[in-house]
This record gives C-alpha cells, structure tokens and sequence, in this order.
C-alpha cells in the first residue's frame, strides 16, 4: 500500500517515469500450498488439477470446487421432505432422529454458504484441524451471515451450532473425497507416528534438505510454588519427561508437510543466490524484482519436480526402519497417475 505509492511518486519525481527502476518485490504464491504438496507426494491427479500442478488455460480454485459441492449437498438435503412423525420425540428412533437433525440443519445454512465460509476448513485440514475446529471457523461465518439478515443468533445458539457441526461434516467428507490421496497419505504418517510413538519416543526425522527434526511435544509437568506474597505454577518442559503420545500423532503429518514446503523454498533460494538473482519469501509467498520473475516461476517450478522426483516417502520410511528395527510399518499408499514434470508448464502452479 504505503510502499507501493512512495515508489509512484518516485518514478514520477524521476522525470522519466518509463525507465524508473522500481524496488518493489513482486510476489507469486502457491495455490493451497500444503495441498500441493501432499498431491505431489500421493501423485494424485484429481487433488493435484485441484491445485494448479497441472497444465491447464484457467487457474482452478480449489475453495470454489469445495464450495460446490457442499452447496450441492447440503441444497438437496434442505430438499427433503421427511415423512416423520416428529410430534413426540421421545418415540423417535436413533436414525430418526439423526434425520431430522440434518434436514433442520440443512434448512438453516441452505442459501448462506459462500468460498468464505469453506476456505478455512479448505486451508487446514492440511494441518490436522479436527471436527471441532471445523465447526468453529464455519460457525464465524454462518453468524456473521444469519446476523446480517436480522437474525437474533444468541437466541438461537443451540441450533445454529448443530447446523454448523453438519456443515462441517459434510465439508469435511468433500474434501476426504476431493483429496483422496491426500487423506491416504496423512492415515499413513498418521499410523507410523502412532507406532514410534507407542515407544515411548518422539518422531523424528531429516528433511529433503538433511535438517533433522524432532517433536517436541511431551507431558509438561506444572508446580505450584506457594510463597507468603503469591503462588506461581512452573512448568518443567525438560526432555527427560515422558512424551505427550497423542500430540506426537495429530501434528506429525502437518509437520511432515512443513518441512517438505520449507525444503521447497530453501532450494528455490538456493538457485536464485547461484543465479546472482535477488530473493526473499515467507512460506509460499516467493518474492523477488520484477525484472526477474519469469525466472523466478522457472526456477520454483523446477525445483518443486526435483524435490518430488525423489522418493520422499521412500527415504522416511527407511529412516525410521533403521532406528526402530522391531516396529512393522505398514506400506507406502499406492500412488496416482500424476505426472510430476507437469509442474513445469502448469501456469497456475504459484501465481
């Protein structure tokens, strides 16, 4: 904003605006980063045209296709009529029950939902977030919505918070179905994590780049300190304390995908110092003059493909193999039909 009319005004004190040498980074970002990544490691082609790994004469935007679908769902759910007796409830059986409840909730949000309402469920179920967390981020939106229109949403709290849990169900299942290769990939480091976890250890790891990392979770161990002014709690956060098993499991696989984004942008860095070209980024938000950003776009594209040209999963599984020899770990998923070199003609792939 600030920085971009500073530098108009400079190209306009210049005399000759046409041959003013601007300073401003242009920036080109990753379509659904942490998507990417997991269509790149599962070679999932349905997740990956999602995403932009694919070449294709329009960028795809993956929010809006899970948009559609959940309004799809949920508009012929709202559909319905239910031949269900529902004067007492207490004769109603549990998939009677369970009917109505959807239906009602799909009558509430049918007509309310947007690209704004999904994206975030859309953006982190990539790293883990749980049905809680789902229903909370959609829930924002839908009150923000229902409060628009005059509805006093405190009054009804109770049924606006069941109809935002079935929204994020079906979300959740669109995207499970969307990104089936995704989700095979996330159960499996999933699964290894809960087996090396199960040895009282935490997982570990070396990035593509050969940075080893280590999950810090454990059970921290809070004491209360009583003096004759105040008590003060102190948390020993030692690594001698037992591992926290559950954490270890949920943040492995968003884990895993950060150090594999992270190894993305070190290589693209890495090229563009060998190049003699300026660079910065944060996360997958790749900067540099503009001057330079076609070779930029061939440089990040080219060093994604090498990154998935080796067999990532291969190698961690290996790893692991060599430091824990007694655990059985269940096999790669099988992969998908994407062709990785795609990338380097997929327009949209960062934009």
């Amino acid at each position: 904003g600030l920085a971009t009319c500073q530098e108009i005004v400079n190209a306009i004190d210049s005399g000759d605006p046409e041959s003013y040498e601007c300073s401003l980074p242009v920036h080109m970002d990753g379509s659904c980063n942490g998507l990417q990544h997991y269509a790149a490691l599962g070679r999932d082609r349905i997740g990956g045209k999602a995403v932009n790994l694919c070449q294709y004469d329009e960028p795809q935007d993956v929010y809006i296709g899970v948009m559609e679908e959940v309004i799809r769902r949920v508009a012929e759910e709202a559909a319905t009529t239910l031949n269900i007796d529902s004067s007492d409830p207490d004769k109603l059986t549990k998939s009677e029950r369970e009917k109505l409840k959807c239906n009602r909730a799909a009558k509430l949000v049918d007509g309310h939902i947007d690209r704004g309402v999904v994206k975030r469920t859309v953006m982190t179920s990539v790293y883990g977030v749980t049905f809680i967390g789902a229903r909370k981020q959609i829930q924002e939106k839908i009150e923000e919505k229902l409060e628009a229109q005059g509805l006093d949403v405190d009054e009804r709290e109770q049924e606006i918070h069941a109809a935002c849990g079935y929204l994020a169900t079906v979300t959740m299942d669109v995207m499970g179905e969307l990104f089936q290769g995704a989700r095979q990939t996330m159960n499996w480091l999933a699964t290894c994590a809960r087996l090396i976890s199960s040895q009282g250890q935490p997982v570990a790891w070396l990035s593509p780049t050969g940075i080893p990392a280590v999950q810090p979770y454990r059970l921290k161990k809070p004491y209360t300190i009583v003096t004759l002014l105040q008590s003060i709690v102190l948390t020993n956060t030692s690594d001698s304390l037992p591992i926290h098993r559950q954490r270890q499991v949920t943040a492995f696989p968003p884990n895993y995908v950060h150090s594999l984004d992270s190894s993305h942008m070190l290589l693209t860095a890495l090229e563009m110092d060998r190049r003699g070209l300026v660079f910065s980024a944060v996360h997958d938000s790749f900067w540099t003059h503009a001057a330079d950003i076609d070779e930029m776009n061939d440089i990040l594209r080219e060093s994604f493909v090498d990154l998935y040209n080796r067999p990532l999963l291969e190698e961690l599984k290996r790893g692991w193999e060599l430091r824990y020899p007694n655990l059985d770990f269940p096999a790669i998923p099988k992969r998908g039909d994407l062709d990785i070199e795609e990338v380097k003609k997929a327009q949209y792939f960062f934009q």
